[in-house]
């Protein structure tokens, strides 16, 4: 049989484990991280941020897409009622399940690479922090770019009405452009995601020591509390930065799709695509989109910070429970003395 103390010390070890440190865990934080979260708590949580992401702003991303590929100027309701005419509805989504797709293993790896860079970078606070976040934000940026960047590719010419489909797409640019088809944009999507998302940890990092939203963690309720402000402080640092690195998206997004025209980066690489851009349409052609992209940027960076941060810490909170229901009875079964 089994001894009332087993049952009893198998309760306060689980007690001491969950009081036995200073402060309480907040399962948002985003720069003191449990080193056992076990990798794949972490993938689960990506992608499942990466889709909502991704798809929740989908429409908005084919506006922006038509406006910036275009070689004249147009504005987001001319490119939406361009896309509506010549595809319907469906338009405004196509590409979508392309991108759905990439963006699983991409955001797997982002969050994960992001993760590892903050164990081990993260460090201290000092006046140093910002840029060693930003840092950590661009480690992830560069794994998760070489992954979706031919999806992206794929996808922003689905979205422009070529093709049949994702295959005969991607079919079509293995025989005329190759391998290097696929990749060709993938510098400028680094030069553009990387200063993008290390713009985003460091502006939501900053603001959230601001408006003391850990503090919050300690009113009742604590958690539910401050999940709105970390929504609030990601959606800040995505306006900023979707702002700030505009013109390497358009330089992006006409290499991406190259549009046969003078102002359609026909030829050349970023200083070229963006030399013809300034030539032929002035400065203000280097931000046709700024509208729509913060529009994107905004709620995205919130979304996806936001739901990996919910995910990951359901993930974990399901795991400890699972992990304790199935531990006490097996120490209530085996007798703790003799």
């Amino acid at each position: 049989g089994s001894h009332p103390a087993a049952f009893l010390f198998a309760l306060a070890q689980h007690r001491c484990s969950m009081t036995g440190h200073e402060e309480p865990e907040d399962p948002f934080e985003w720069e003191v991280r449990d080193s056992s979260t076990p990798f794949w708590q972490h993938a689960a949580a990506g992608s499942c941020a990466g889709v909502m992401e991704h798809v929740s702003m989908f429409p908005l991303d084919t506006v922006k897409t038509h406006m910036q590929a275009s070689p004249v100027r147009i504005s987001a309701s001319e490119a939406t009622r361009q896309v509506l005419q010549v595809q319907g509805a469906r338009g405004m989504m196509r590409g979508a399940a392309v991108i759905g797709a990439g963006c699983v293993p991409a955001h797997a790896g982002f969050f994960g690479s992001y993760e590892l860079a903050v164990e081990r970078y993260g460090g201290a606070e000092d006046s140093n922090r910002p840029m060693r976040m930003a840092a950590c934000g661009g480690i992830a940026t560069t794994v998760h770019d070489s992954i979706l960047t031919p999806y992206d590719v794929v996808k922003q010419r689905l979205q422009l009405g070529r093709h049949s489909g994702a295959w005969d797409c991607a079919m079509s640019m293995w025989r005329l452009e190759g391998f290097r088809g696929f990749y060709r944009s993938l510098p400028v999507a680094l030069a553009t995601n990387v200063p993008y998302n290390g713009i985003v940890v460091a502006c939501n990092d900053a603001l959230r020591r601001k408006l003391n939203v850990d503090e919050k963690m300690n009113s009742p309720n604590g958690i539910l509390a401050a999940a709105p402000w970390h929504f609030l402080c990601a959606g800040v640092g995505g306006a900023v930065a979707g702002a700030l690195t505009t013109p390497m998206d358009v330089i992006k997004t006409r290499l991406q799709t190259r549009v046969p025209g003078p102002a359609g980066c026909a030829s050349g690489g970023i200083l070229g695509c963006a030399a013809s851009i300034a030539r032929t349409q002035g400065m203000r052609g280097l931000f046709r989109g700024l509208v729509p992209r913060v529009l994107i940027a905004t709620p995205s960076a919130a979304v996806s910070w936001g739901t990996y941060e919910t995910v990951r810490s359901a993930l974990g909170e399901f795991s400890s429970s699972w992990s304790m229901e199935d531990r006490i009875p097996m120490v209530i079964a085996r007798p703790l003395f003799h």
